[in-house]
């Protein structure tokens, strides 16, 4: 390893869990890379976007795998204590920041990237067409009887939105999407905790927080899916979207990798029977990174056509 990687990064009393040590020399490096390119200004909008979203990567496997969030706080501000000590002039960090440039150029003429966490992945995806709604950020998920539907990041025109399209089958009459409020807790509840309360097994729903603690946002718009979320070939799409409040997408965007929330879809009762109620599960992971990178384009996008 380089000079100026081991003058950064060496052994500062600070380690992760022995399952986590890839992990944790990830978040390590890319954290030191973000915070050297800060202090040297050596970085465009498009570069950094780059080495944040990769940061932010490395924290969400950090967090998702026990880490302390309190450890990776006190590593990043040593970090930067030691960042700001660096001479930018010097050659090997002049060496460095060129081959930040070049990783982070890779990462812009990307047009797809998965974000995986512990049950599903984010699909982000670079698709700067106006003319239509399209998927910036986007999970698939199945729920109980089969229950398909995607749920994530819609750009249309100029604006986005937090949509779940439900692909077939009978369509709720309305959703709710169910998520930790954070004013009323801070963070997500340890497992180890979760399990004293009764949650047992290995999937997401064992993780959501308490009733008591989770704010809830019904979607406030319900339409026909257009054919170019759902990939449809016919001229209209069976599938449904409901669209939430610009509120639910800020209050998502702010939680926690660890976090799990809840789509409730909700369907008419039979004959003036009781309402049918099933939840699906999605895990926050990484949508932080996805959507930087999703939103975040590469510079000849984004000049207008000369023809």
């Amino acid at each position: 390893m380089r000079f100026f990687i081991l003058f950064l990064l060496a052994a500062w009393g600070l380690t992760g869990p022995a399952f986590g040590a890839g992990a944790f020399e990830a978040y390590r490096e890319r954290t030191s890379m973000l915070l050297l390119a800060t202090h040297c200004g050596a970085l465009g909008e498009l570069e950094h976007a780059a080495l944040l979203s990769g940061q932010s990567q490395a924290r969400g496997a950090l967090l998702r795998d026990g880490q302390d969030p309190e450890e990776l706080d006190a590593l990043q501000n040593d970090l930067a204590r030691r960042a700001d000590q660096v001479l930018c002039s010097r050659e090997d960090v002049q060496n460095e920041i060129s081959r930040m440039r070049e990783a982070a150029q890779t990462w812009v003429r990307l047009y797809t990237m998965q974000f995986p966490a512990r049950w599903q992945n984010w699909e982000a995806r670079r698709d700067d067409a106006r003319e239509k709604a399209r998927w910036r950020v986007r999970a698939p998920l199945r729920g109980d009887h089969e229950t398909l539907v995607d749920f994530g990041l819609v750009a249309s025109e100029d604006k986005v939105f937090l949509d779940l399209v439900v692909l077939g089958g009978q369509s709720p009459s309305s959703v709710m999407l169910h998520m930790r409020d954070a004013s009323r807790l801070a963070a997500p509840l340890d497992p180890d905790l979760l399990r004293l309360m009764g949650r047992r097994g290995d999937g997401p729903a064992n993780l959501m927080p308490p009733q008591s603690v989770v704010h809830s946002y019904f979607a406030t718009d319900k339409m026909p899916a257009p054919t170019s979320l759902t990939g449809e070939d016919r001229g209209v799409s069976r599938a449904v979207l409901f669209r939430f409040p610009d509120k639910a997408l800020a209050a998502f965007t702010a939680l926690d990798p660890r976090d799990v929330v809840a789509l409730e879809l909700i369907y008419p009762g039979r004959a003036g029977g009781r309402q049918q109620r099933t939840r699906i599960y999605a895990e926050a992971g990484d949508f932080i990174a996805a959507r930087l990178f999703a939103e975040t384009f590469p510079e000849e996008a984004l000049r207008p056509a000369t023809n």
